[in-house]
């Protein structure tokens, strides 16, 4: 083999290795989502400091989340027009640079000005990672592929989400909005080392595609809701600030256990088999919540503990089953339908919570809407058994 041939396979065997694109990914994910979860609470509590209502509050999480799903809804274009290593890195620049913008100002307008942006940085981190997540796992391991995924995501939980709250507290807004603004351009800058050519590939959903996911995807988006609602709400809810920053650490370190376990599982059981006990797991965290809240704050804890790690299962086996079902040729289409339940479901629970605790408080909406998850994660899994009975006859 001549020198030159050599020097082309190494250099096809570096630019190819899938491991190694997969750690990029992984590093790239975790400082992304280091953005995502140090301004997930932050955000309403500085639209509650510019003195916004509670419904608008819960906005802030409906307004990012509907931004992102817009821009999901165009994923048939956006793949035709970009690279996956182009989608994350425009979207981690959307996602970061304006960050530190809220700065300006606590008005709501401002505020949700400055989310649309971030919300469509956010689809296109996240379309593109899962996207490349499910194209570089190796046969038979795209659950634990995608729970280490899903760990890099969640990370970030443990000490943005709850650090994000603390800081803002005792040092001020400006330190979150700048620190989560670095941190995001960081990723950007080094998700160039992703794979340059690889794109995805969507296909519109259709009617038997809808009948094969609309379980997985529907008891995951009732996940979603509780947790959506919970990290919304919990920091204005009456609890100080240290309960508020230690029970959002307990649910960030459960969720990625939960997602971990899920992914050790999940390559040894059928996918979906975890749903309904992580919606109904989800249910009880909060009942808990709502109890913490209501009466007896040595609850908080537990509740947090169950919500995410609820949260983190329902994540892992709601993706690998989304897209084993839709199949290995369209895993652009199953990361877009999974990530638009994904967010969806976070933005529905934080506006829908919103709504509810203008007439019944944070306690009796905490308990409501865990009746709720408990009550249509029953209904859906029965349904499903309905028409699994149906076919065999």
């Amino acid at each position: 083999m001549s020198t030159s041939s050599t020097a082309r396979s190494r250099r096809s065997q570096r630019e190819g290795s899938p491991s190694r694109h997969l750690a990029v990914l992984l590093v790239v994910t975790f400082l992304a989502f280091v953005n995502y979860a140090a301004l997930l609470a932050v955000v309403p509590m500085w639209a509650s400091v510019g003195g916004a209502a509670s419904l608008a509050v819960g906005s802030t999480t409906g307004v990012m989340m509907g931004a992102t799903i817009v821009t999901q809804l165009g994923a048939v274009v956006v793949f035709k027009l970009l690279r996956l290593g182009q989608m994350m890195v425009i979207g981690a620049v959307l996602l970061g640079a304006p960050t530190p913008l809220y700065i300006v100002s606590a008005d709501i307008s401002w505020i949700m000005m400055i989310t649309v942006v971030r919300g469509v940085g956010f689809a296109l981190v996240v379309l593109s990672g899962a996207t490349l997540v499910a194209d570089l796992a190796e046969a038979g391991r795209l659950s634990s592929s995608a729970s280490l995924y899903g760990t890099a995501a969640a990370l970030p939980n443990l000490g943005a989400l709850p650090g994000g709250v603390w800081i803002a507290e005792t040092w001020g807004f400006p330190l979150v909005f700048w620190g989560a603004g670095v941190a995001c351009l960081l990723g950007a800058a080094l998700a160039v080392g992703l794979p340059r050519q690889a794109r995805g590939a969507f296909r519109l959903v259709t009617l038997a595609d809808v009948r094969r996911i609309a379980t997985p995807v529907g008891i995951f988006v009732l996940t979603a809701v509780s947790f959506g609602a919970a990290t919304t709400f919990l920091p204005i809810s009456g609890p100080s600030a240290r309960q508020v920053s230690l029970a959002l650490l307990v649910a960030s370190g459960a969720l990625v256990l939960g997602r971990l376990g899920a992914g050790i599982l999940g390559d040894r059981i059928a996918p979906g088999r975890l749903l309904v006990p992580s919606a109904l797991l989800a249910a009880a965290g909060l009942g808990l919540t709502s109890e913490a809240v209501r009466a007896s704050p040595s609850l908080l804890l537990l509740g947090a503990a169950l919500l995410g790690a609820a949260f983190g299962a329902g994540q892992n086996d709601s993706f690998v089953a989304t897209v084993q079902r839709l199949g290995p040729t369209r895993t652009g289409t199953a990361s877009t339908v999974w990530n638009m339940a994904y967010d969806g479901g976070l933005g529905l629970g934080a506006v829908a919570l919103g709504w509810v605790i203008g007439t019944t408080g944070y306690a009796g909406a905490f308990l409501t809407l865990a009746l709720g998850v408990a009550g249509a994660a029953l209904l859906l899994q029965l349904a499903l058994r309905v028409r699994l009975h149906q076919a065999s006859h």
